[in-house]
């Protein structure tokens, strides 16, 4: 059975400026995005408010080791704007597990 983490991003100091030169990325993400909530790996994400390069997504993986992998693939962490701040954390969810896994 598929376990649940938390990715509880953090981005580089330098990612808004990053960013603006390489317009490319944000597309990208997005793209990984609808990839990952299409095949039901990616549940839900989005930015924390004020905007400041922090939010959560919630991906579903059979282990630690895999949902670091899933992280490892997206377009914030290969171009480097993950900040050694973002977690990866298993999330045990008590109350509304069935609102992402239907069980």
């Amino acid at each position: 059975m598929a376990k649940l983490f938390a990715v509880v991003v953090a981005t580089v100091p330098t990612y808004y400026e990053y960013k603006k030169e390489h317009p490319e990325h944000d597309q990208n993400q997005l793209a990984w995005f609808r990839e990952q909530y299409d095949k039901g790996v990616l549940l839900c994400c989005g930015p924390f408010f004020p905007h400041d390069g922090t939010g959560l997504w919630v991906i579903q993986a059979e282990s630690q080791e895999e949902a670091l992998a899933i992280v490892s693939t997206s377009p914030r962490a290969r171009d480097g704007m993950l900040a050694d701040s973002a977690r990866v954390v298993e999330w045990e969810v008590h109350i509304g597990r069935d609102r992402f896994t239907g069980e």
